[in-house]
């Protein structure tokens, strides 16, 4: 599970003009990731091929040209079904960008808009994310880039999205925050299961069931994908891919790639490389 496939062609674009919005293309027909989910919210289009992955544990489907709407923090792995060669844009938005956007189209609030249907079919929205897509790799203007990007946004939301309601409070949500917490505070150290039961004050097994249920994942994947997410950040400032793994706690740039591949589908040099260019 998670190794990196023989065929796989993968590129990303950052634009500084859109800070908090990522977008990537890859192709697969394997298997690539690990169950992993993102802080953003993740807007793509299947090209070509299909998938089957799993949102809140309800399994779907998506086929070329469908979209696909996975929420922050939604444990997913979208892999091609067997025998399927996939290819997908998607774009990775931090959630300020649709809780602004939700405000001006719903009315003010704090709570994130949610995607009630996690694929859908609107040709229309498919052809704005390619034109996007085409923008931000060309290096267009500024104004054409930002004019595009809410123009997505804002269809996405009106036909597709519901206005996020505030959630009651559960017993395991304050067990879950404390636990992410302690993770991001100690992304070098070699933390243990007795040092993660001690700061939630509960027992190593209650621990692990609560933060599963809470989080989609186990606590040791979790901390994975925090020290991911800070080495894509490090190597998109064109830090050394060996310095990048040591300050991401990984014991050494080997242990980083194979972590790196299993949570992207991608190596740590596909993604620090990726340059603008045709979309």
């Amino acid at each position: 599970m998670g190794k990196q496939p023989t065929n796989a062609e993968v590129r990303f674009w950052r634009d500084p003009d859109l800070p908090g919005v990522e977008v990537r293309r890859s192709s697969y027909n394997e298997e690539a990731f690990r169950t992993h989910v993102h802080a953003e919210y993740s807007i793509g289009l299947i090209e070509t091929g299909r998938t089957t992955f799993e949102l809140d544990g309800i399994p779907h489907t998506a086929s070329s040209g469908q979209l696909v709407f996975i929420g922050p923090n939604q444990a997913h792995a979208c892999n091609p079904d067997l025998d399927s060669d996939m290819t997908y844009r998607m774009f990775y938005i931090e959630p300020k960008w649709l809780i602004a956007m939700a405000g001006e189209l719903f009315g003010p609030t704090d709570a994130p808009p949610r995607f009630p249907a996690p694929v859908v079919d609107d040709r229309q929205l498919a052809d704005t994310l390619l034109t996007l897509n085409r923008a931000i790799a060309e290096d267009a203007d500024r104004l054409e880039k930002e004019t595009l990007l809410v123009q997505m946004l804002a269809d996405a939301l009106n036909r597709h999205a519901e206005p996020g309601r505030p959630t009651e409070p559960s017993g395991g949500e304050e067990t879950v925050e404390t636990i992410k917490t302690y993770l991001a505070d100690n992304l070098a150290e070699k933390v243990s299961l007795d040092d993660l039961a001690r700061a939630a004050n509960l027992s190593r097994y209650h621990l692990l069931r609560v933060f599963q249920a809470g989080a989609g994942l186990p606590p040791h994947a979790y901390q994975n994908q925090l020290r991911v997410d800070l080495g894509k950040r490090l190597l998109a400032e064109g830090r050394p891919v060996s310095e990048v793994a040591l300050e991401a706690g990984f014991a050494d740039q080997s242990h980083f790639s194979r972590v790196f591949r299993k949570y992207t589908g991608a190596t740590p040099r596909q993604y620090q490389n990726s340059v603008p260019g045709r979309a």
